[in-house]
C-alpha cells in the first residue's frame, strides 16, 4: 500500500489547542498511518507550540516530520526560533509570504511582485499540494535535512493543475457538457423479462359461461362447415343439402356472443396496476381460471437496471440517453390493461365476418356460359331417331337442371333468377333450330343407331356433368362469401386474445412495480443530472475535454445512483430525486476537496479502480512538463518570499539543492528527457521543479524548553 502524507494545520492555536489537536490526530482512527506528517505552522508560533511537536514527534507513530512555517520573523535582526525537538531531524520550510515574487537566483537579481488575485491561502494550498506528493515529501525532506539549520526558503515552476478546487470547475464544466449532451452515444437494452413472459393458453372451467359459449361456437362453426362441405358435394344437387343459411347464421350468432362474452371479461378486469378483488370475482364468474401471479422481484430489477446503468455509462451514453431508455423501459413495462385488447377481439372476429354468416345470402346466380350447354346438348338430341323432339325434350331437361341448382341451393327463389332460366331455354331452343337445320341439310337419311346413340349419351352427360360443376363452384363461392374458412380460424383467435389477457392479469402487478422502480431511478438520474448541470453552470469550458476528468465524472454519477438502485422498491420518486440530489451534492464536494489536496487530475476516492488505463501523454504537452521539471535551478521561479526577505536567504551555498518531479503515469515518455533524480509522483498530470534555498546560518536557533513552556501557558 502507498504511504500518504497526513497534513496537520497548527495555525491559529494557542499551545494548549495545539497540543489538543495534535493528541486528536493521534488518537483518531481516520488515519491510521502518521509516518508521513506535513506540519503547516504560524513561523512566530514554533516556540509557542513546542508540547505540540513534542507530543507528535514522541508519540511513535510519526517517522518523517516536514513542517511548513508561514510568515515573517521577527527580530533585529529577524530570528526564527525553533524547539528543539523540530530541530533534531525534522525538516523546515519557511514561507515568509505565500504570494511570493518571481525572482532568478542571484544576489543581484531584481525581484518582481507576483498578482495577488488568488491570495496567500491559495498560493500556499499549490505548495501544500506539491509536498502532500509522498515522493516530493521524501525528497524535499533528504534535502532540508542537508542544509546548516534545516531551513529552507522554496522556489517553484510547476505546471499542471493547483491546489485550488476552482481549477476543477473548467475541466469538469467539458466534462460534463458531453455526459449532458442530448442524443450523445446509445442507451444499451434493458430487460429484466416482465415485458417478455410467455402465456399459457388460457383455462377455462368446464361447465363455465366462457366455456359453454366457445364451445357452442365451436360446434357450430363446426356444423356450419360441415353443412358447407356436403353442399360443395355434387351430389346434394339431387339429393339436397337443406338448412345451410340456418346453419350459418346460427354459427355467426354463436361467434358473436363468444366475441361479446371475450369483450365484457376484458373491460370488467381492465386494470395497469393488479387485479381487485371484485375483478378476480368477475374473472371467476365467468369461469376462468386464473393463472398464478407473478411476484415482483426486486433483486432481477436491480441487477438489470444496474447493468443498464454502468454499460451505458462506460459507453460514453450521456445522461440524458439514459433517461430517455428508462423511460421508454418503464412505457413498455406499464401495463395497458386487459381493455387495451378489446380492438383484438375485432380483429380475430371482425363485424364483416358476423355479417356475412348471419345475413342471408343467395348462391350466386347461374354461370353465363351455361347457355352453351343448352345449345350444344339440345342439338346434338335432334340428331336421334326423335328429330326435333328429342332435341325440344333436352331443351326442357337441361332448362329444368338449371333450375334445379337454383332452388336447391340457398336462398334459391325462381323468380330471381328467371332471366338465367330463360336464357337457358332459349339456348336450348336455339340448338334445336340448329339441329334441325343441320339435319335437313346435312344428313338426308336417318343416322343408324350406332351413331346417333353415343350422340344421345354424349348430350346428356354433358349437360348432367355441366350441371353439377355450375353446382359446386357456386356452392364453394358461396361457403366462402360466408366466410367459414374464417370462422374456424376467429374461435381460436378469440381465445388467443384471452391467453393474452390472462397473461397481462397474472404479469400487471410483477410489471406495475418494476415500470414504479424505473420511475424513481429515472427521477433520481434526473436529478443528479441537473444538480451536475448547475454544479458548472457558471464555469468556463475547457476547449478540449480530458478523458480523466469525464470517467471520473460518470464514476460519480455511479456512485450516486448506487443507493437509489439499491432501494428501488421502496419509496416515492421524489423521495428518490431528493436522496440522488443530496449524494451528489456530497459527491461533487468530495470531488472538489480531494482536488485541492492531490491536484484536479487525481483520482477522486469515489471513482473505480482501472488497472492498466493510464493515458497516453497528449504531445503538446510534452514541451510544458519537460520545461518545468527539467528547469534551470537559477532561473527565474516563483520564490514564496518578498523582496524583503532576500538578504534572509543564503545565495552563495552551492549547490543549489532541487526536487524535480513529474507523473509516474508519463515516466516512458519523459525519463530520457529529464536530469537524472527526478521523482516521479502520482499526480496525473503535475511537474515541476522545487528549489530550495538555505536560510543565512544563524537566522534559526534552538529555543529553550523553559521559555517555550512559558510562551505556551500564555
Amino acid at each position: 500500500m502507498n504511504r500518504c502524507v497526513i497534513r496537520l494545520d497548527l495555525r491559529s492555536t494557542t499551545g494548549e489547542e495545539a497540543v489538543a489537536r495534535a493528541g486528536a490526530l493521534l488518537s483518531g482512527e481516520e488515519q491510521p498511518d502518521l509516518r508521513l506528517l506535513l506540519l503547516v505552522d504560524d513561523a512566530r508560533a514554533l516556540k509557542a507550540h513546542q508540547r505540540a511537536y513534542e507530543t507528535l514527534t514522541s508519540s511513535g507513530y510519526t517517522d518523517e516530520l516536514l513542517c511548513v512555517a508561514v510568515g515573517p520573523i521577527d527580530g533585529n535582526p529577524p530570528r526564527l526560533e525553533v524547539p528543539g525537538n523540530l530541530a533534531q531531524g525534522a525538516g523546515i520550510i519557511w514561507v515568509p509570504d505565500p504570494c511570493g515574487i518571481d525572482w532568478e537566483l542571484a544576489a543581484a537579481a531584481p525581484a518582481t511582485r507576483r498578482k495577488r488575485s488568488h491570495g496567500p491561502e491559495t498560493e500556499l494550498l499549490r505548495l501544500l499540494d506539491v509536498l502532500s506528493q509522498p515522493e516530493v515529501f521524501h525528497g524535499t525532506l533528504s534535502r532540508v535535512r542537508r542544509t546548516p539549520d534545516l531551513i529552507a526558503n522554496p522556489g517553484l515552476r510547476l505546471v499542471g493543475p493547483s491546489g485550488d478546487a476552482g481549477d476543477l470547475q473548467p475541466a469538469m464544466a467539458s466534462a460534463a457538457a458531453r455526459i449532458l449532451a442530448p442524443g450523445r452515444g446509445r442507451a444499451p437494452e434493458i430487460s429484466c423479462g416482465e415485458e417478455h413472459g410467455q402465456s399459457r393458453p388460457i383455462r377455462l372451467r368446464s361447465g363455465g359461461p366462457l366455456a359453454v359459449a366457445a364451445d357452442e361456437a365451436r360446434t357450430a362453426v363446426a356444423e356450419a362447415t360441415a353443412v358447407a362441405g356436403e353442399l360443395i358435394d355434387g351430389a346434394s344437387l339431387f339429393t339436397g343439402a337443406p338448412g345451410a343459411e340456418a346453419v350459418a347464421a346460427d354459427a355467426g350468432r354463436h361467434l358473436k356472443a363468444l366475441r361479446a362474452r371475450l369483450e365484457d371479461l376484458l373491460s370488467a378486469a381492465h386494470t395497469t396496476t393488479g387485479l381487485t378483488t371484485r375483478q378476480q370475482e368477475a374473472i371467476e364468474r365467468a369461469g376462468v381460471v386464473l393463472p398464478g401471479f407473478e411476484e415482483f422481484e426486486p433483486a432481477v430489477a436491480r441487477d438489470a437496471i444496474s447493468g443498464y446503468l454502468t454499460r451505458g455509462l462506460r459507453a460514453g451514453a450521456s445522461l440524458p440517453v439514459l433517461i430517455g431508455g428508462l423511460d421508454g423501459w418503464q412505457e413498455r413495462l406499464t401495463p395497458a390493461g386487459s381493455g387495451a385488447r378489446l380492438p383484438d377481439l375485432r380483429r380475430a372476429c371482425p363485424d364483416e365476418l358476423l355479417t356475412r354468416l348471419l345475413r342471408p345470402l343467395p348462391m350466386p346466380e347461374p354461370q353465363r356460359w351455361l347457355p352453351a350447354i343448352g345449345l350444344v346438348t339440345a342439338a346434338l338430341a335432334t340428331f336421334a331417331p326423335f328429330g326435333p323432339a328429342g332435341g325440344v325434350l333436352m331443351a326442357a331437361l337441361w332448362t329444368l337442371l338449371v333450375a334445379l341448382t337454383v332452388t336447391r341451393g340457398p336462398g334459391g327463389r325462381l323468380g330471381a333468377r328467371a332471366g338465367a332460366l330463360v336464357a337457358n331455354a332459349a339456348a336450348g331452343a336455339a340448338g334445336v333450330v340448329c339441329g334441325t337445320v343441320i339435319t335437313i341439310r346435312a344428313i338426308p337419311a336417318p343416322l343408324p343407331p350406332e351413331v346417333w346413340a353415343p350422340l344421345l349419351v354424349a348430350a346428356l352427360t354433358l349437360a348432367l356433368g355441366a350441371a353439377r360443376a355450375s353446382w359446386r363452384s357456386r356452392a364453394g363461392a358461396w361457403a366462402r362469401d360466408r366466410g367459414l374458412d374464417s370462422a374456424e380460424r376467429a374461435v381460436g383467435d378469440l381465445l388467443a386474445v384471452a391467453t393474452a389477457a390472462a397473461g397481462d392479469w397474472a404479469r400487471a402487478g410483477a410489471r406495475a412495480a418494476t415500470a414504479d422502480a424505473a420511475a424513481r431511478v429515472g427521477a433520481a438520474l434526473e436529478q443528479v443530472s441537473a444538480v451536475i448541470r448547475n454544479h458548472v453552470s457558471s464555469a468556463q469550458v475547457m476547449p478540449r475535454p480530458d478523458p480523466r476528468i469525464e470517467r471520473c465524472l460518470a464514476d460519480l454519477v455511479e456512485r450516486a445512483m448506487a443507493p437509489r438502485v439499491r432501494d428501488l422498491a421502496a419509496g416515492s420518486t421524489a423521495e428518490h430525486a431528493e436522496c440522488a440530489r443530496v449524494v451528489t451534492t456530497e459527491l461533487l464536494a468530495v470531488w472538489q476537496a480531494h482536488a485541492s489536496e492531490h491536484g484536479v487530475y487525481a483520482p477522486p476516492p469515489f471513482a473505480r479502480e482501472r488497472d492498466g488505463e493510464a493515458a497516453a501523454l497528449p504531445e503538446e504537452e510534452l514541451p510544458e512538463l519537460i520545461a518545468a521539471a527539467g528547469a534551470d535551478a537559477h532561473a527565474t521561479m516563483w520564490q514564496l518570499c518578498a523582496a524583503e526577505d532576500l538578504p534572509l536567504l543564503d545565495l552563495g551555498s552551492a549547490p543549489t539543492a532541487v526536487v524535480r518531479f513529474a507523473p509516474l503515469r508519463d515516466r516512458a515518455a519523459l525519463e530520457d528527457l529529464l536530469p537524472a533524480g527526478t521523482v516521479w509522483t502520482r499526480s496525473a498530470r503535475r511537474a515541476g521543479t522545487l528549489r530550495l534555498v538555505p536560510a543565512r546560518p544563524g537566522i534559526a536557533y534552538r529555543s529553550r524548553a523553559g521559555e517555550a513552556e512559558q510562551e505556551a501557558g500564555r
